[in-house]
């Protein structure tokens, strides 16, 4: 079916408005971001040094998600994205409509590596570094081959060969002793900076803990500690190293001394009367202080009332005779 003449039509642009259009698209193709100076320093001469984001296969959900590298390639980092409802960016005489906000922080490549290590792992064979990391849904990931932090693949594989030529292995256990060591490291620094991470509350450093009190907290630091570095690990080394690390079964935090048990409820049949309303309906006793009166309620009570008529006498209905 031909389109209509009314949706076929195209409205003529003149310059104002070509302009205002062009300012359109610069604020819905930009974002904006949060990085480091280290991030932006780069060589204007080399294209290849420059900041490049793309998408990589994220090492948890197995989904794409954006990464920069920067310094040469040398360094990666995440972008994670902070966004809220109902908020825009006014950026020069642009709104930019989308007010999300980029954050980068960086990540261990060998976190990015370490699926890829593990799927062809399975195989037994030793493998060079660019025919294990190879996608074809996330071609980027050859960039990962430059980062510096590969250097370190050692700890986690077993390597055969020489500087020129290194075939490597996916090595489970070498790969557990490595996340424990970076967990406590994590863990390490949330008990320096004193982090609350108890599920009963937060608690105060002012008050002397028991030797026992302090290893609780401790197990706590490592459980929380392990959540993190497992958000970036595929869920089957996760599992692997919750089991290692012994965090399945933590027990609950000590209850400190101030922290008093609940009550306990009372049964009714157990409540009884401490006094016996039996009586109640006898004489009242008399108030033991007579009430004070005033100066003019003395005087009246000594005039002599025989004869007078009360005051609502005078408003009663008349007698019919």
């Amino acid at each position: 079916m031909p389109p209509s003449r009314r949706s076929s039509k195209q409205p003529s642009l003149d310059k104002s408005s070509s302009t205002e259009s062009k300012k359109l698209h610069d604020a819905q193709s930009q974002w904006v971001m949060m990085v480091e100076d280290c991030v932006l320093e780069d060589d204007e001469d080399s294209e290849e040094s420059r900041p490049f984001m793309c998408k990589l296969r994220h090492p948890k959900s197995d989904s794409g998600c954006l990464f920069l590298f920067a310094n040469g390639g040398r360094d990666v980092y995440e972008a994670i994205q902070y966004k809220e409802e109902f908020r825009s960016w006014f950026i020069g005489d642009t709104v930019q409509h989308d007010g999300g906000m980029l954050m980068l922080t960086t990540v261990d490549p060998l976190f990015l590596v370490m699926p890829y290590l593990m799927k062809e792992g399975q195989s037994g064979k030793f493998m060079t570094l660019d025919q294990i990391v190879i996608d074809e849904d996330y071609p980027e990931c050859n960039r990962l081959h430059e980062c510096s932090g590969l250097s370190e693949l050692y700890q986690i594989t077993e390597v055969k060969g020489d500087d020129d030529f290194k075939a490597y292995r996916f090595d489970k256990d070498k790969t557990l002793s490595w996340l424990k060591l970076k967990t406590e490291i994590v863990a390490d620094v949330l008990q320096q900076k004193d982090v609350s991470v108890s599920s009963s509350g937060a608690h105060s450093s002012i008050f002397i803990r028991s030797k026992k009190e302090e290893a609780v907290d401790r197990e706590q630091y490592i459980k929380y500690a392990c959540g993190m570095v497992s958000d970036y690990l595929p869920p089957q080394i996760a599992d692997d190293l919750r089991d290692y690390l012994g965090v399945a079964d933590i027990p609950e935090p000590v209850k400190s001394p101030s922290e008093e048990p609940p009550a306990k409820r009372v049964k009714l049949e157990d409540i009884t009367p401490s006094e016996d309303y039996s009586k109640s309906n006898g004489p009242q006793k008399q108030n033991s202080k007579e009430t004070k009166l005033t100066v003019a309620q003395k005087k009246l009570s000594k005039v002599d009332k025989t004869g007078m008529k009360s005051i609502s006498s005078f408003f009663s209905p008349k007698v019919k005779t």
